[in-house]
């Protein structure tokens, strides 16, 4: 069954999360990779919310004044929120817990920051000043995959979306993810996903061919 697709398109200078994480809280939570997209399972009230909210948008998109820019603005941040608060009931996230709940927030931006130079779970343990072992207790105790596994996957989808938008060769690649050499990155890459760099790479390309009908 086909469903009806919304998306808000916006850039840092319309309202840039990261500079206003103060009043969004969603940085490292709905933000946070763009290979992954956060599915919320809407009750039927969060789903009448949202709606409405989009309604006011669509409204004061058709309203061309000089107030219009900060009216839309405001009316994103209120989706933002509103989204980051379903998110956070979804995961069970509450006074009790905020303070585990940042932690690991900061965990996703500074591996989306850093991936490239540091691949251990030590790395980021040092900069929040907090041992692997409670990294990891966190993660877990939120229904989370481990440390090791989110900077895993956070590698394997830049190294994907290298080879699959680029023209860059594998040793590129790997020289750009910061690996120390080729066999190492390959090795990697056919242990997150099962197929080889070139593997991959000539798949993707087949399923992005057209297909011409006989």
């Amino acid at each position: 069954m086909e469903g009806e697709y919304l998306t808000f398109v916006f850039n840092s200078n319309f309202y840039c999360i990261y500079g206003h994480d103060n009043e969004v809280s969603c940085n490292g939570f709905l933000f946070y990779d763009s290979s992954k997209v956060m599915r919320l399972t809407l009750s039927a009230e969060q789903s009448s919310n949202l709606h409405d909210i989009v309604r006011i948008f669509r409204q004061e998109s058709a309203v061309h004044d000089n107030l219009q820019e900060e009216m839309l603005r405001i009316v994103l941040k209120r989706f933002i929120i509103t989204c980051t608060r379903i998110a956070r009931c979804m995961y069970g996230v509450g006074q009790e817990n905020e303070k585990t709940f940042d932690i690991i927030r900061q965990f996703y931006v500074l591996v989306d920051q850093n991936f490239r130079e540091k691949k251990q779970v030590q790395d980021y343990a040092d900069i929040l000043c907090r041992s692997p072992k409670t990294l990891s207790n966190l993660f877990t105790s939120c229904g989370l995959p481990s440390p090791l596994r989110i900077i895993h996957e956070r590698i394997e989808a830049e190294a994907k979306r290298l080879l699959l938008y680029t023209r860059k060769s594998a040793k590129e690649i790997s020289g750009i993810l910061g690996f120390e050499d080729l066999a190492t990155f390959s090795r990697f890459f056919k242990k997150m996903t099962g197929e080889s760099v070139s593997d991959y790479r000539k798949r993707v390309q087949r399923e992005e061919l057209p297909t011409v009908a006989e």
